[in-house]
């Protein structure tokens, strides 16, 4: 009796997977089969064999038609405090930066930026000695802020060497107390 317990249904499963892969039909999708489809022998005929080159020029991002682009972006760890110069309020933000790149240089553009991000934080630190409260309270003042902020991390991204890819900056959160 104890083995008709385990038998019966391990028999059941067998049988009831053996019976739903009968049913199902196998479209062949080439990933385990070395034959070719019917439908693939004629699509490669019917291309011409004057293809033209790929333009890079026109491919958006880095300009690698291959690699797909992607966004990429670090979450500096740093909270910027200080007070405001007309008000004398405390404030803090919080910033990241973003790429567009391809999808490998996008990955290893922000693991380098990662590498140097003490250095990022000492200049957004220079910006942000000279916020007025508008700069932060309104939302022009934060789009003049950030385009800043990148135009001045770009700036200092040629000064090191690394290339100036930093494509967007956002404050992500910001205190005015």
């Amino acid at each position: 009796m104890f083995y008709l317990q385990i038998f019966l249904p391990a028999g059941l499963v067998v049988f009831l997977f053996s019976f739903g892969h009968i049913l199902v039909e196998n479209d062949y999708s080439g990933v385990y089969f070395i034959e070719q489809s019917e439908e693939l022998i004629e699509e490669e005929n019917s291309e011409a064999p004057n293809t033209t080159e790929v333009n890079s020029e026109n491919a958006p991002g880095d300009g690698n038609p291959v690699l797909p682009d992607k966004y990429n972006y670090l979450k500096i760890e740093n909270v910027f405090t200080g007070r405001l110069l007309d008000t004398k309020e405390l404030f803090s933000f919080e910033l990241a930066i973003a790429t567009y790149q391809t999808n490998v240089t996008a990955d290893f553009f922000i693991k380098a930026i990662y590498e140097i991000e003490s250095k990022l934080v000492s200049e957004v630190s220079t910006i942000a000695v000279d916020v007025n409260h508008n700069d932060l309270a309104t939302t022009e003042g934060r789009k003049v802020l950030t385009d800043k902020i990148l135009k001045e991390l770009n700036e200092f991204l040629v000064e090191e060497g690394f290339n100036p890819d930093i494509h967007y900056a956002y404050i992500i959160n910001y205190n005015i107390i």
